[in-house]
């Protein structure tokens, strides 16, 4: 896949390198010249030091030929702008818009005129407020959150001190909006589970569940035999 990148600060770059890392070509356009030019050196791919709100950057990224646009610079205004410009050159390339300010992100999905020009809309500063205020409510989890949903994938680690080591999932009498959907084996091998699936021993469960019965979850999954506390791992 050939992606493009608008926009090189701490999470422009993380990305870049990421989809390095999994094998994809990247171009980076960094309006900043010294920041361009460290990032020379840095990345593997492409880095033009340039503006992407101008059409003639963008094709000087060979933007026609690009499979993703993703816009992550800290201002709004100027990464919905190059994402509009981006899908007209290109109808068919998906665009990833960063909004740094909440109440941005909340109007450009309502305005049904602006939609047709992102694919996907990300807040980077609203998902760790998320994810702060979700680990000060519920602690200890290794978690995914769903934000519109409400809901998160967590992880338990058991034991044969925990109470429910060893049962059938149907035994466990969750709550009706959560759901096991892998185990993991002492030995690290991934179970799909059903209701007459035996929990390991030792082990990882991974639950999707809603927000509001995650305290009920962990009490359930996290309960020793003698009703000491198992740590979430």
């Amino acid at each position: 896949m050939y992606v493009i990148i608008m926009g090189a600060g701490r999470v422009g770059y993380l990305v870049a390198k990421m989809l390095e890392e999994d094998g994809h070509d990247i171009t980076i356009i960094e309006l900043n010249r010294e920041r361009a030019e460290e990032l020379s050196g840095m990345v593997n791919g492409l880095v033009i030091q340039g503006d992407a709100t101008d059409t003639k950057t963008l094709e000087e990224a060979n933007i026609k030929q690009a499979d993703a646009f993703a816009a992550l610079t800290g201002k709004d205004d100027a990464n919905l702008l190059a994402c509009i410009l981006a899908k007209n050159l290109n109808p068919n390339i998906r665009t990833s818009l960063r909004i740094s300010n909440p109440k941005n992100k909340r109007i450009f999905e309502e305005v049904s005129d602006l939609k047709k020009y992102f694919d996907f809309v990300i807040s980077p500063e609203e998902i760790a407020a998320e994810y702060i205020s979700r680990n000060i409510i519920t602690p200890g989890f290794d978690r995914v959150l769903f934000p519109k949903e409400g809901a998160e994938i967590v992880r338990f680690t058991i034991d044969e001190n925990s109470d429910v080591s060893g049962k059938l999932v149907r035994e466990l009498k969750l709550p009706k909006d959560a759901l096991i959907i892998a185990v993991y084996d002492e030995k690290g091998n991934l179970i799909i589970p059903s209701g007459d699936t035996k929990l390991p021993k030792k082990g990882q469960i991974i639950v999707f569940a809603k927000n509001g019965v995650l305290s009920e979850v962990k009490e359930l999954l996290e309960k020793k035999v003698k009703g000491e506390e198992v740590q979430a791992g």
